[in-house]
């Protein structure tokens, strides 16, 4: 029998108007940008990592294993910490590749050590995107950078793909962007963005939310990449910035490649397109809250992310691969999901 978590998943592709309601397009060069407005029976009370580091509500630590960290929630509200979040800190800089929503939390609880009430401490999964550091700089804690990892990083971030295969696509991101090696020499993923940065910031501050809005759709050189949408509008506002930069860099990827014209209206288009895609899909119970929802389509171009909770979907996140390291390295005709605790941790 299909889980409810997947059926909700894939009601998005049969009818992707149930849950998209989708704004005024905006452009600038070959990066073009349709708005997703947050539709009232879909919301999720929760803020997300961001808002809660600011009031110094979260802490992540390091653990021993480079594929897990802790993160404690001191807050009385849950919070959200996405997939494709990158943290700064440790022994190396890590992305979470799953989403994962904290129940409430408590400093009160986090303290007391009680063990009939347990501490809000959960063991949440990383890999790593600086692969040539295993020291401390400043000590065991992280913090959110301001970069998420851009879509062909994601794709391969993904639980179907192991830790080489993140390594591998950074040093196809490397070799695409022309980095002198002498540029993170320890592989970091976040300090080779920020050569970038000023072109990034160039490109995003070209687009602007809209009221209500709650997740982005996006098109490259004429050609849809993917979408990334949330369950709570207040929470997106903190984390667009960042989610606007991180498809930023495929607009930076591709913009001397040829451009295709669009004849269609971008609308039509997403729906068109959600609704012909195929895929595999396959579930598990959440860290937190919620069940984690994957889906790789059945010709391995597109690839998804969801966590499902109280019916509806907390973060929502699928995009394409376009060229970089799959494509000149490696095929993989069959993926195998992730879907147990152990299989999550694996490098």
């Amino acid at each position: 029998m299909k889980s409810e978590s997947i059926e909700i998943v894939e009601s998005i592709f049969k009818n992707p108007l149930s849950f998209l309601k989708l704004g005024t397009p905006q452009a600038y060069e070959n990066m073009t940008v349709i708005p997703i407005i947050i539709q009232d029976d879909k919301f999720i009370d929760f803020i997300s990592i961001k808002e809660a580091e600011e009031s110094g509500l979260i802490e992540i630590i390091e653990t021993e294993a480079v594929s897990q960290l802790e993160v404690i929630n001191k807050s009385e509200k849950q919070i959200l910490i996405p997939f494709g979040m990158t943290v700064h800190g440790g022994k190396q800089d890590r992305t979470i590749w799953e989403p994962i929503l904290l129940p409430v939390g408590g400093k009160q609880r986090v303290l007391s050590g009680n063990p009939g009430k347990g501490k809000q401490k959960y063991t949440i999964p990383a890999k790593c995107v600086e692969q040539s550091r295993w020291n401390y700089t400043k000590g065991r804690s992280f913090k959110s950078s301001k970069m998420r990892i851009h879509p062909n990083v994601a794709y391969e971030a993904i639980s179907a793909s192991g830790q080489a295969a993140v390594w591998g696509e950074i040093q196809s991101h490397r070799a695409e962007m022309k980095y002198a090696m002498k540029v993170a020499p320890t592989q970091s993923y976040l300090e080779m963005t920020k050569i970038s940065e000023k072109q990034t910031e160039k490109i995003i501050n070209n687009f602007k939310n809209v009221e209500n809005q709650c997740g982005i759709a996006v098109f490259i050189n004429g050609e849809f990449i993917g979408i990334e949408f949330y369950a709570n509008s207040y929470a997106w506002n903190y984390m667009s910035n960042d989610i606007f930069k991180a498809f930023a860099i495929e607009a930076l990827r591709f913009k001397d490649k040829p451009f295709k014209e669009n004849s269609n209206d971008y609308h039509d288009e997403i729906i068109s397109i959600l609704q012909k895609l195929t895929f595999n899909f396959s579930t598990r119970e959440g860290i937190g809250l919620g069940n984690v929802v994957e889906f790789n389509s059945n010709d391995n171009k597109w690839r998804g992310i969801t966590l499902v909770h109280n019916g509806t979907m907390a973060q929502f996140y699928l995009v394409s691969k376009r060229g970089g390291y799959q494509a000149q390295a490696h095929q993989r005709p069959h993926i195998q999901f992730q879907t147990n605790i152990n299989q999550r941790y694996s490098v």
